[in-house]
């Protein structure tokens, strides 16, 4: 019984703050290619994560468009969650393991917020191209799409730049973050 326990409980920790590490690196990256404020789906962030992003940002300011308070949130609930699974599933965390775990997860996480969010624009530009939806999907890709747009150009009025910022980003996930985790994970259970 206390297996299917910490089951239930690792399952609940991935799911809650899974979701709400989403939410904030989403915000990261509206504030980074400055959203408009008032679109409703910015809105709709801003509300859910002002509470805990707010507090911290008057003492720690942004630099440029980077909004380092959120970005320090992001690394601090990556350090619970694991902190949290590694004691669940194998009793005292290591913290350098820990950091190394946080660093690629939240790596993993915004390459994982841009590769959906460049799948559903695409989609999207098919459905509906010209939704207000859609332009913000264009703004919030754009740092990843931009460098493809210049090097790739439309063959016969498709736009195939997507398919290979797509494959860069899951190339990206395989070179830098797997091997960052896997490092976590070596030197945290003795795998090394």
């Amino acid at each position: 019984m206390p297996n299917a326990l910490n089951s239930g409980l690792v399952f609940l920790i991935n799911v809650i703050f899974g979701l709400f590490l989403t939410i904030l690196v989403i915000r990261l990256i509206l504030v980074y290619v400055k959203a408009n404020y008032f679109d409703p789906i910015t809105q709709f962030i801003a509300k859910l994560t002002d509470f805990i992003v707010k507090p911290l940002r008057k003492v720690i300011p942004n630099i440029g468009n980077v909004e380092l308070a959120n970005l320090i949130i992001v690394l601090i609930l990556e350090i619970i969650k694991f902190s949290l699974l590694i004691s669940l599933l194998f009793g005292m965390p290591n913290i350098f393991s820990v950091l190394i775990l946080s660093i690629g997860d939240a790596l993993h996480l915004i390459i994982e917020v841009f590769f959906y969010a460049i799948l559903f624009h695409v989609v999207l530009t098919w459905l509906q191209p010209g939704s207000s939806l859609s332009r913000l999907l264009y703004q919030f890709t754009a740092p990843i799409m931009q460098p493809f747009h210049r090097i790739i150009p439309p063959i016969a009025g498709v736009d195939i730049s997507p398919i290979f910022a797509l494959i860069t980003l899951q190339l990206l996930n395989i070179i830098l973050v797997n091997p960052i985790m896997s490092s976590g994970y070596g030197s945290g259970l003795g795998l090394m």
